[in-house]
């Protein structure tokens, strides 16, 4: 939980980071006016210079941050060096500008309050250590005179006169008191958000531990009706064979013959959800002929393929991997399968395996038919989602399931001029993942 809430955390930085920038770039003329405006009417040579140096800082800073903005987004430290050279540069024309008596100052208080919200301690703290010293500095130097054009002309200012200092020290004391509440609300405002996204993150978390109980208990009472089904069936298939028998070539005959075929599928549905619904069996690793397993697969079809006239083809040559033999098989059988379906006469399938640079096999399946719809995308291997009109949709997703077992994959790909080009991705050192459940 702890990692979703920072990355929450970090996508909200990033939303404000870009606003911030946004913000800038529309108030950084404004700025710049005011500031030029004041470098133009004072004739004092010193602020001159610190307003222009300050001045040139600011715009560079900003537009190559505006730049980086653009091309890659908030990097790492963005956010805090943006508001570091914000805080000094407003501290600075602050100085520039009256000192404890500049207009500017109080734009210390939203800089503050800001940086209070936005992070965690030491910056959270070193700020407001930094503007409340830079203010205590500014009373300082106004009321000792060691700069007696500290406060322009402009502004009603000049050369002090007398000792009439008393408001200088309350107004520091006054200003230091604001940037002090401001942080705590800051701080009280980051804690508030803190402590909300993070009920909202374990309330999500139960209800999704909710779900995932009842789904493990429909899954478990789904199974089990389904396990109690297949002896029904098994019993209504040879009943029907055994009335075959006894009846001659016709209309009764024809339609014993499609019951039979009809429970088969029916059958065929629930052993793919049986096998959906039990967790994974832990891999039996080995050093397997996939070259040959490629070969089975083709043997197992090969009645399938010639009663569809479509021509069922093996390219292989040597091609070993260390996986669990049966599993791989069972992917291969899913595989040929839906190729074989999407086929029509005259069409091939080819099997194809060969081995990998980093010395694990890639074994591809590759047809003839109309191809995966590219709207489906990444869904075709979620449970339910099929575009076989007497499909299940658990097929691929076991397949996929056992793939990744392995630490492979499996990937399903248009081939330029039609058909699918299935591909199954075997590592050279799987994985020997525990029991988990085949979605």
């Amino acid at each position: 939980m702890a990692d979703v809430q920072r990355a929450i955390e970090r996508e909200e930085l990033s939303r404000v980071f870009g606003q911030m920038v946004v913000l800038r770039v529309v108030a950084l003329p404004l700025v710049l006016g005011v500031v030029g405006w004041l470098w133009w009417v004072e004739p004092s040579s010193w602020r001159k210079t610190v307003l222009l140096l300050t001045l040139v800082v600011i715009t560079g800073f900003f537009l190559v941050e505006w730049l980086r903005y653009r091309r890659r987004g908030m990097t790492r430290g963005a956010l805090a060096a943006n508001l570091g050279v914000a805080i000094a540069s407003q501290l600075v024309i602050s100085f520039a500008s009256g000192g404890i008596e500049s207009p500017f100052l109080v734009g210390a208080v939203p800089l503050g309050m800001l940086t209070s919200a936005l992070f965690r301690p030491p910056l959270q703290l070193l700020v407001p250590l930094a503007q409340v010293s830079a203010v205590w500095l500014m009373a300082f130097l106004g009321a000792s005179g060691k700069i007696p054009d500290l406060n322009p002309l402009v502004f009603g200012g000049g050369a002090r006169l007398g000792a009439d200092t008393a408001h200088l020290w309350a107004l520091a004391g006054v200003l230091s008191f604001v940037l002090v509440v401001s942080q705590l609300v800051g701080r009280a405002y980051r804690k508030t958000y803190e402590n909300i996204l993070r009920r909202k993150l374990a309330a999500q978390q139960e209800t999704l531990r909710e779900h995932r109980e009842q789904a493990e208990e429909l899954t478990a009472l789904s199974a089990e009706i389904a396990h109690e089904l297949k002896n029904p069936l098994a019993s209504v298939k040879g009943l029907a064979g055994l009335l075959a028998q006894h009846l001659v070539d016709g209309k009764g005959a024809e339609r014993l013959g499609v019951l039979r075929r009809e429970v088969d599928r029916m059958q065929s549905i629930l052993d793919e959800f049986l096998n959906f619904s039990r967790p994974l069996v832990p891999l039996a690793l080995g050093d397997a002929d996939v070259a040959a397993l490629c070969q089975e697969v083709a043997a197992l079809h090969e009645g399938l393929a010639r009663e569809r006239s479509v021509h069922l083809a093996v390219e292989a040559g040597v091609v070993s991997a260390r996986c669990d033999p049966r599993k791989v098989k069972q992917v291969l059988i899913n595989l040929v399968q839906n190729a074989l379906d999407a086929s029509g006469p005259g069409s091939e399938v080819r099997i194809a395996a060969e081995r990998t640079d980093a010395g694990g096999a890639l074994v591809r399946v590759l047809d003839q038919g109309s191809g995966v719809d590219p709207a489906l995308g990444d869904t075709v291997f979620s449970p339910g989602v099929t575009t076989k009109s007497n499909g299940s949709g658990l097929g691929l997703t076991i397949a996929r399931s056992l793939a990744r077992q392995h630490g492979g994959d499996l990937l399903l790909r248009a081939r330029t001029g039609g058909g699918t080009e299935a591909l199954l991705v075997l590592p050279a050192e799987p994985s020997q993942a525990g029991p988990g459940r085949a979605a």
